[in-house]
């Protein structure tokens, strides 16, 4: 698996939506992969924090969500180099 396909297939593997194949090759691909286990983990403490806080909502501001998803956007393009 490539960083491409990883984020591809990302958020079902969060959701615990993926395929045995796939998690195992997610697994594989953070173990060898810096970057992409970095994401892993960011997103895991993000998700802990918000579940910490379940009780409370969290909406981002238009242009900071815009702003986040441009960033997700770049990046993206980057791993595919």
């Amino acid at each position: 698996m490539d960083c491409r396909k990883f984020l591809e297939e990302f958020s079902d593997f969060i959701d615990g939506q993926s395929t045995i194949g796939v998690r195992e090759a997610i697994e594989e691909h953070i173990a060898l992969c810096k970057k992409c286990e970095v994401l892993y983990n960011s997103t895991q403490r993000t998700l802990k924090i918000i579940g910490d806080h379940s009780e409370q909502t969290f909406e981002l501001p238009a242009e900071v969500s815009a702003r986040l998803y441009a960033r997700l956007r770049t990046r993206l393009k980057e791993l595919q180099k």
